[in-house]
């Protein structure tokens, strides 16, 4: 009989069926038609409690259906994760984002699993359970699976066997394998187990596996060789780390998209699109949302195909993420949504956000493999690219390309339209599987991203959006800029209208911020654009978010992303450290001779028309970066990293602000 050292294999009782989801290796990617993963996914999480109730719920109906008609009786669509992000398909057993474009990864009931716990594909279970009742015999699997074409269960026990790989040893090979011998030569196969709960006799099998279907599959692709046992490999990039490598030492390998350069464990342009993250610490319940947030992306977003750190729907997940954990942590902002009478104000902010993802939907000819919408007479970007220093050149063609194209009117319309569509159809989903939704509606623009929305809310009569706009929030912006050479001025859409010989843009919002690293070469000031005289005072600054909710050390435990890296003295403890980071933060902003101003009369009006403080321009404190050319490529990318800007976005999302009376500003005399 089948036996291994120490004893027979183990029946396990099965109480419930929880089910898991890939998060390594996608089943399809969006905008790639032609893509097949080429190994199959390794990593896989658990879905909440709930969601496998109801998985395994809709699986049996639809499972049972099929057994009563004799056929196929179509697929079922369950949504799943916090707030329904995620849709799963039991057709096809997939899981994808509800509300954005993003890659597809495989969902597995979990009813088979290998000796390492990872679950077994759907349709290898299926068969395993059908031949699980024949015991002491070989049994041909009728699907192509990776981990092998042939199955021999337990004598004692059908819950516990092998899949083998090919049966080279004929008889000899079989009874090799019955004899118990199998716990001291290795064999060619793999041990499968049905239950959650490995068996007790299971821990040393590995030892009897000769070859890895993990290895296997790898060898297929050049130059794609992860290292599957390192448990931060398969995890995404914070996108901080953007910068972190000697950016002129290495700009090659960064760039390149040969998985064998040096720094191809951080690349995988084949491999992960997006890390799908629904579960993390927190319960999968539907909230009652209140107030949600779209998100529209900027430059360089060509680099989503390539390069998984740069992938925006994984930036807004980190901003999802800084909301939930400074949410639970803040007496304040739980306050807030207490006094507005709220009956979950515990442990729901309310608050909701989505990104857009419009870059791919177009195609510009900025690759060779896309085609040109325009005229087939028109290059591509690689045609007319130079090859010296060529690493550079598509650098700049990823990350400034769009800023160029967006200045060409036919482009720009092009963008508009598809950037309005991508936001009324993202909000007329949310609303259908919502229904009883009827909150605010705000926006986040990165980049250029905010330079779209600017214009859009500005030309309002002509892209009409399906709801209105609470709180505009622009971030590393280029509108002061691009206005600036557009000599175009910004103004309120009501209350008073100064005269001028300028064109102003009036976008169309309850709301208006500009947020910006003071670092970020991309980021420009929008209030000397309403008043020159504007220029002459400091722009605001954003409150850490220790001073927001009064708990320095908060700030520490969340923003670990940020200070994680940062060089520390081998001899400093954990709380000198504290003491360090919170004298760092307690620093004021020192401005040289500044004079405080109180602004009233029509400015102050046209500004408070514009934002309830009379203030636009708020930057984050610059004692939190160093001012160098890798912090200032990395301000760009970081913003949705920065607990000071999730912790402003909630604060003022959740206030009911009043109109100021007058603004405060201070008056800046420039250094000789």
């Amino acid at each position: 009989m089948l036996r291994f050292r120490g004893g027979l294999f183990r029946q396990t009782r099965r109480l419930s069926t929880q089910w898991y989801y890939a998060t390594d290796i996608p089943t399809t990617k969006p905008y790639e038609p032609n893509y097949q993963p080429s190994i199959a996914p390794q990593k896989f999480e658990k879905l909440s409690e709930e969601d496998s109730i109801t998985l395994e719920s809709k699986f049996r109906t639809l499972n049972n259906k099929t057994k009563e008609s004799g056929t196929a009786t179509g697929s079922e669509k369950v949504q799943v994760g916090e707030d329904n992000l995620y849709t799963v398909d039991l057709g096809n057993f997939t899981i994808k984002p509800t509300y954005w474009h993003g890659p597809t990864y495989e969902v597995r009931r979990g009813l088979w699993f290998n000796s390492t716990g990872t679950p077994l594909s759907s349709f290898l279970c299926s068969e395993l359970e059908n031949l699980s009742g024949k015991k002491n015999e070989v049994q041909k699997l009728e699907g192509d699976y990776d981990e092998g074409k042939y199955v021999l269960f337990s004598e004692d026990d059908n819950n516990t066997g092998f899949i083998l790989k090919n049966l080279d040893g004929g008889k000899l090979f079989l009874n090799y394998l019955k004899s118990g011998l199998g716990s001291y030569i290795q064999i060619n196969g793999i041990a499968v187990y049905k239950g959650e709960k490995k068996p007790v006799d299971f821990n040393s099998i590995d030892k009897m596996l000769v070859n890895s279907v993990i290895k296997e599959k790898l060898n297929v692709k050049e130059g794609i060789k992860p290292n599957l046992d390192e448990e931060k490999e398969n995890e995404p990039a914070v996108l901080s780390n953007l910068t972190s490598w000697d950016l002129f030492d290495n700009l090659s390998s960064i760039l390149s998209t040969n998985g064998s350069d040096k720094n191809s464990t951080n690349l995988k342009p084949d491999t992960e699109f997006e890390q799908v993250r629904l579960m993390g610490d927190y319960p999968n319940q539907k909230r009652k949302i209140r107030d949600l947030v779209l998100c529209v992306h900027g430059i360089g977003q060509t680099l989503g195909k390539k390069y998984e750190y740069v992938n925006f729907a994984h930036t807004v997940n980190l901003l999802r993420e800084n909301m939930k954990k400074l949410y639970s942590q803040s007496d304040s902002l739980k306050q807030l949504n207490k006094n507005h009478g709220n009956d979950d104000w515990e442990s729901n902010p309310g608050i909701q956000v989505l990104p857009i993802t419009w870059r791919h939907s177009i195609k510009f000819k900025t690759v060779p493999t896309e085609d040109d919408i325009c005229n087939p007479e028109i290059p591509s970007l690689e045609d007319i690219t130079v090859s010296g220093i060529l690493p550079l050149r598509r650098l700049v063609g990823d990350v400034a390309l769009d800023v160029l194209l967006y200045g060409e009117k036919y482009y720009q319309e092009l963008i508009l339209d598809t950037v309005m569509n991508e936001l009324n159809g993202t909000y007329t989903l949310f609303k259908k599987k919502n229904p009883d939704f009827n909150g605010r509606v705000h926006l986040i623009g990165h980049s250029l991203g905010s330079l779209i929305l600017f214009d859009m809310l500005s030309r309002h009569r002509h892209y009409k959006l399906k709801f209105n706009v609470s709180h505009f929030f622009g971030i590393g912006s280029p509108v002061g800029l691009i206005k600036l050479v557009e000599r175009t001025k910004i103004g309120p859409k009501k209350g008073p209208k100064p005269k001028s010989t300028l064109r102003v843009n009036r976008p169309n919002c309850e709301e208006y911020y500009n947020l910006y690293h003071t670092c970020d070469p991309v980021a420009y000031r929008s209030e000397p654009l309403i008043d020159i005289s504007m220029s002459q005072y400091d722009q605001a600054y954003l409150p850490h978010w220790s001073e927001l909710d009064g708990f320095t050390s908060k700030m520490i435990e969340i923003s670990g992303n940020i200070w994680e890296g940062l060089p520390t003295p081998p001899n400093i403890q954990k709380n000198n450290k504290e003491e360090a980071v919170n004298e760092k933060l307690n620093e004021t902003v020192k401005v040289n001779k500044s004079e405080e101003v109180t602004i009233t009369g029509e400015l102050k009006d046209i500004l408070t028309s514009l934002n309830h403080s009379g203030r636009i321009d708020y930057a984050l404190k610059p004692n939190l970066l160093d001012v160098d050319v890798i912090s200032a490529l990395k301000s760009h990318v970081s913003y949705f990293e920065e607990p000071d800007i999730s912790g402003f976005v909630m604060n003022e999302l959740l206030n009911d602000h009043q109109r100021s009376d007058e603004v405060v500003v201070k008056k800046v005399t420039k250094q000789s």
